[in-house]
């Protein structure tokens, strides 16, 4: 069991599975591998797949929580840069893609700096197809990432999920490969668990404010779908 400590509404994970090159890691929800009809769970698969409502939910979420991490851990938001995971099909981040869009997104919101072109990597099979870690290890092997100097004392690689840390160790290494002095951090929407690993299967650490905000995104979407 990964444990946390809850930080403005966020599970901050001192260490994960994998932590090479990571300072800390932040989620606001579990994905529970085993437990798919859980409330959060199921809305974080809908936005997996792309569904339109969760993912205006997702980044409304992450606009409402992004700026009291940021607070909270007293970084100075002008030596700051947000920069996004890739997916296993990029060699670059696509700028419309979720993840990188709110990336960029949240970095205006509170005067930080993003960088969506900040990382580069091979193209490589899908890491949650796999069943073995050393298949998954194997397959990130294949990706070697490569990272451009970024001159911040703190970089925020955001992601959707986390689970082992294996990607974000790679990308972290290679940050730090870069940029030696900084401090990298993983941010994402959930750590993805199974429930036998979990202190708190059923989500009811998230805050009530949490879910009124991704509520509220969704009913955004349906009105720009209605316009």
């Amino acid at each position: 069991m990964i444990r946390w400590n809850p930080i403005a509404g966020w599970m901050g994970f001192p260490y994960l599975s994998r932590s090479q090159g990571i300072t800390h890691s932040y989620t606001l929800t579990y994905k529970l591998t085993d437990k798919t009809g859980e409330a959060w769970t199921s809305r974080l698969i809908r936005f997996k797949n792309k569904d339109k409502a969760a993912i205006y939910g997702a980044g409304r979420l992450l606009y409402g929580a992004v700026p009291g991490l940021i607070k909270a851990m007293a970084v100075n938001v002008k030596d700051a840069v947000f920069v996004a995971a890739l997916s296993s099909g990029e060699t670059q981040a696509d700028p419309d893609r979720a993840i990188p869009y709110f990336a960029d997104q949240s970095a205006g919101l509170i005067g930080a700096r993003c960088d969506v072109g900040a990382l580069s990597k091979n193209i490589h099979e899908k890491i949650h197809n796999l069943y073995s870690a050393e298949q998954r290890d194997a397959e990130l092997e294949k990706a070697e990432y490569k990272a451009k100097k970024l001159d911040a004392e703190h970089i925020f690689v955001f992601d959707d999920f986390i689970t082992r840390g294996a990607t974000l160790s790679k990308i972290a290494s290679a940050i730090l490969e870069k940029n030696p002095k900084s401090k990298v951090y993983g941010l994402a929407l959930a750590k993805a668990e199974r429930v036998d690993w979990c202190p708190n299967p059923e989500n009811d650490q998230v805050s009530g404010e949490w879910d009124k905000i991704w509520q509220q995104g969704e009913e955004e979407a349906a009105g720009a779908k209605k316009g």
